[in-house]
């Protein structure tokens, strides 16, 4: 997560230069020009795409022309430069593609030698040594039912840029982190520390007079909640690469307001609040993820106009213009959700094998904790307390070393593909794309 100064007057200039570079990406009369497409091996299984623009692309995956091999890419506000060529070959799984300038949007149709999905779409700023905007998109091996699914289901997301063009310098990252995770169930090796320490806050759900859920032999769901948060804390503390905080250490309450206030206050990069579910019919166990629903980034945006409180990233976006606050306030939402998301997959990928997972694992809530518009955040539901086996497996310390481990090197996977995104905006070398 970008970091913003809070100092008042390095704010409103922020504020500013973030309004007007977002106005003028959305401006018909500032198109951006593709001027080359490049492919890319970037691993066996993976084929790197990148598109060439002069000025920041708009552009669309069109869902509905795509499928059956092909990807169709068009550039609403765009166009194709004339030295494009009007056909290539590929590399990898694309096997080449066609450029229609004349069509309406223009496009082009890349084709698809092998089966494959979208791992993930982005666009890299100019550099000094590339003047160039890069749009990059990843293609990973998958069935051929799995392409249209991966398709991002709505414009790519320009807060990044509009983040990267008015935010000061931040303290670098390192280019990447060691390999993500131990075996299941073993101890997390320590590592030398890194330079940047990412902050993951870590929420134990109820606790005190709220003891939430309570399983058939007295487990209570606040105990449960709490053993687990601090043994997730135990074992990234021991890595030496993050920062940890605890919404709680000891059984108490704390109101949702305050749990999000503290990740926050703490300039969260990653918060996961832990819960344990329950059902009449014991019979139902597993853990789930939750991300936040559209209804409750709607909630967010809503409290944010009634108290006109549009602080995101440090910076106040609304102390000079309501409606341009709750424009750029809606665009952090939107990559916050991305954010959550994309850790939530990761998340479920590693603790799929570790403990039992309920049937379309990723779902979608309206919960307070994750209302925070700036911070990317899960809600994982461990198991059913009220379920024998899973209430057993909450108490046991086998279990929970077992599962928090699986977490912690979910959130190392997280981390090591951000890495990866910043080390390539800084170049995309020939071997990735030529």
């Amino acid at each position: 997560m970008l970091k913003f100064s809070t100092n008042k007057n390095n704010g409103l200039h922020l504020f500013w230069a973030a309004a007007a570079l977002f106005f003028s990406t959305f401006s018909p009369s500032i198109a951006a020009e593709i001027v080359g497409i490049r492919f890319g091996e970037t691993s066996p299984t993976e084929t790197r795409l990148v598109f060439d623009s002069k000025g920041l692309p708009d552009y669309q995956i069109d869902a509905k022309a795509s499928g059956a091999g092909v990807l169709v890419f068009t550039f609403p506000h765009g166009s194709l430069a004339a030295q494009m060529r009007a056909s290539g070959n590929g590399a990898g799984h694309a096997a080449g593609y066609v450029a229609t300038p004349g069509n309406v949007p223009p496009a082009v149709t890349v084709t698809l030698r092998n089966s494959a999905k979208i791992k993930q779409a982005f666009v890299i700023a100019p550099s000094s040594s590339t003047p160039n905007h890069r749009l990059v998109v990843d293609l990973v091996s998958a069935p051929v039912s799995e392409l249209v699914a991966s398709i991002p289901g709505r414009k790519f997301d320009n807060l990044t840029e509009v983040i990267a063009a008015v935010a000061p310098p931040a303290t670098p990252e390192v280019s990447s982190l060691p390999a993500a995770g131990p075996a299941i169930g073993a101890e997390v090796a320590s590592l030398p520390p890194v330079s940047f320490r990412p902050v993951i806050v870590i929420d134990a759900g109820h606790g005190g007079t709220d003891p939430g859920a309570a399983g058939q032999d007295g487990a209570k769901e606040s105990a449960a909640t709490l053993a687990a948060a601090l043994a997730l804390a135990d074992i990234l503390k021991a890595t030496g690469r993050y920062d940890v905080v605890l919404t709680r250490s000891k059984d108490v309450r704390l109101a949702h307001e305050e749990r999000s206030r503290i990740a926050r206050d703490a300039k969260a990069e990653l918060f996961i609040s832990l819960h344990a579910d329950a059902h009449s019919d014991k019979s139902v166990r597993g853990g789930s993820v939750y991300t936040l629903s559209d209804e409750g980034t709607e909630r967010s945006a809503r409290e944010a106009l009634a108290k006109g409180n549009y602080n995101v990233f440090d910076l106040d976006i609304g102390a000079a213009d309501r409606e341009v606050g709750g424009i750029l306030y809606g665009l952090a939402q939107r990559r916050t959700a991305n954010e959550s998301d994309r850790f939530a997959e990761l998340l479920i990928g590693k603790l799929a094998g570790v403990t039992p997972l309920l049937n379309n694992t990723h779902r979608r809530g309206n919960f307070k904790v994750l209302l925070a518009p700036d911070v990317p955040a899960v809600l994982l539901e461990l198991a059913f307390i009220s379920n024998k086996l899973d209430e057993t497996n909450l108490q046991s310390p086998a279990w929970r070393k077992r599962s928090m481990g699986a977490a912690a090197a979910a959130i190392d996977a997280y981390f090591q593909q951000r890495a990866a995104s910043k080390h390539a905006s800084n170049e995309v070398s020939p071997a990735e794309a030529r």
